[in-house]
């Protein structure tokens, strides 16, 4: 529940956020940052598949609406865009790192744990 709570205040505040703003630039920057830390708050213990999957999607439009407003960004703009992005990317990567070390795991438990029979 509180991954959803989360998920429905980035964006609640993104569309806040994007009703004041006037400059598109500023205004993806703005969405983009709100969004990248709100997935660093989501705990990596607690994600689903299907939450991982809803975070992914709402990245590719991040994506895609880069592609349309990158033209008009600053160059202090690209460089925030470019460390957000980066964040992002590391967020992502310890929660696969930690969901295959589980697997692994559990793997080895499963393999190591088994004693034979005489």
């Amino acid at each position: 529940m509180m991954i959803k709570r989360l998920l429905v205040w980035c964006v609640t505040a993104m569309l806040g956020v994007s009703s004041m703003m006037a400059d598109p630039a500023s205004d993806f920057i703005n969405k983009y940052e709100l969004f990248v830390d709100g997935v660093a708050a989501l705990n990596s213990g607690e994600l689903k598949p299907e939450t991982m999957d809803s975070v992914k999607l709402v990245y590719k439009e991040f994506t895609k609406e880069y592609k349309g407003v990158k033209k008009q960004m600053t160059q202090i703009q690209l460089e925030k865009y470019y460390n957000l992005k980066a964040k992002y990317q590391k967020t992502v990567a310890v929660w696969k790192t930690k969901r295959g070390a589980k697997a692994v795991g559990g793997w080895v438990k499963g393999v190591v744990g088994k004693k034979k029979k005489s």
